[in-house]
C-alpha cells in the first residue's frame, strides 16, 4: 500500500523557512496577518520585541497581543495577569499587552534597584561601624602599649 504524502505548498515552505529563521526577522512590512499568526508564536520575547520595534507604520497587536499576554503570564504569573485584566474591566480600560509587559518589567527593575540601593546603604553603614570599631581598637591598643 502506498501512502501519498501531501506536497507542501510554496506558502507552507515560506512559512516554515520564516519560522526556522525567526531570529533574523525585523520589519515584517505588509506580511499577511494570517501568515504572521503562524510565524510569530515561535519568537522569544527579545525577537518579538525586535519585530515590533522594527515594523514601522503598522500595528501588529491583532497578532501579537495574545503572545504578549502569554509572555506576561509566564514572566509575572497568571495571578498577576488576571489581576491586570480585572482592573482593566473595573476601570473600563483596555491596554495592549506589550505596553503592560513593558510597564511591569520597568516596575520590577525599579523595585530591584531600590532593593540593591538599600543593601548598598546597609553595607556602607556596616563599613562605617567597622572602621570606627577598628579605629577605637587601634587607639585602645596604642594606649595599652604606652602605659
Amino acid at each position: 500500500m502506498h501512502l501519498k504524502r501531501k506536497v507542501p505548498s510554496l506558502v507552507d515552505l515560506c512559512v516554515r523557512t520564516a519560522i526556522d529563521n525567526v531570529r533574523y526577522l525585523g520589519d515584517v512590512g505588509e506580511t499577511d496577518l494570517d501568515l504572521l499568526e503562524h510565524i510569530l508564536p515561535h519568537c522569544t520575547v527579545d525577537q518579538l520585541m525586535h519585530i515590533e520595534n522594527s515594523t514601522v507604520g503598522r500595528d501588529l497587536s491583532p497578532v501579537t497581543d495574545k503572545l504578549w499576554k502569554k509572555f506576561y503570564e509566564k514572566q509575572f504569573g497568571t495571578e498577576n495577569a488576571n489581576l491586570v485584566m480585572k482592573r482593566m474591566k473595573q476601570n473600563n480600560a483596555s491596554f495592549k499587552w506589550i505596553k503592560l509587559y513593558e510597564a511591569k518589567l520597568k516596575d520590577v527593575e525599579e523595585a530591584q534597584n531600590k532593593s540593591l540601593d538599600r543593601i548598598r546603604q546597609l553595607y556602607k553603614k556596616e563599613d562605617a561601624l567597622i572602621t570606627q570599631a577598628s579605629s577605637f581598637i587601634s587607639i585602645f591598643k596604642h594606649q595599652l602599649v604606652i602605659k
